[in-house]
């Protein structure tokens, strides 16, 4: 039998999280400053980033046999 790879996983990922309300200093940010590229490369982040609910939903569906894996998507979606 082998280790499950979930409880390092999810302390290494746990390790690196941020947090967008207190890791970014809001009160200095200036939109006037955004170049129109960057404006749009940001709203491109922001969708890809919420195309993350489904491609998780699919990965869980497609994967239930294996619940390393499904424990590891998990904490990714989180």
């Amino acid at each position: 039998m082998t280790t499950m790879l979930y409880p390092e996983l999810f302390r290494s990922l746990e390790a690196v999280r941020w947090d967008m309300e207190k890791d970014i200093p809001w009160n200095r940010f200036d939109a006037a400053l955004l170049t129109e590229e960057q404006a749009k490369t940001i709203k491109m982040n922001a969708i890809t980033e919420w195309s993350a609910l489904p491609a998780t939903e699919m990965f869980l569906r497609d994967n239930q046999h294996d619940s390393d894996f499904s424990a590891f998507m998990s904490v990714w979606f989180f």
